[in-house]
């Protein structure tokens, strides 16, 4: 993806922890300032947890409650 970037035949939206572990000369990395934050969500089919899915989904709510904004517990 990032070499169709920086060959000039795309545009990518990316995580700004992106820039930061990718940051290269021929890329330029631009902040987003005027839309709505990207919603993510966790999903696995129903009935197939596991102990290993509950202790990932415990993991990923841990950290989503503590990043800036808080969760979208929908």
């Amino acid at each position: 993806m990032l070499e169709q970037v920086a060959e000039g035949s795309a545009i990518c939206f990316a995580p700004m922890s992106m820039a930061r572990y990718y940051a290269r000369p021929d890329l330029a990395w631009v902040r987003l300032t005027d839309v709505e934050p990207l919603r993510t969500v966790l999903a696995w089919v129903d009935g197939t947890d596991s102990s290993l899915v509950r202790g990932f989904a415990r993991v990923v709510r841990e950290l989503a409650a503590a990043a800036p904004g808080g969760p979208d517990q929908r």
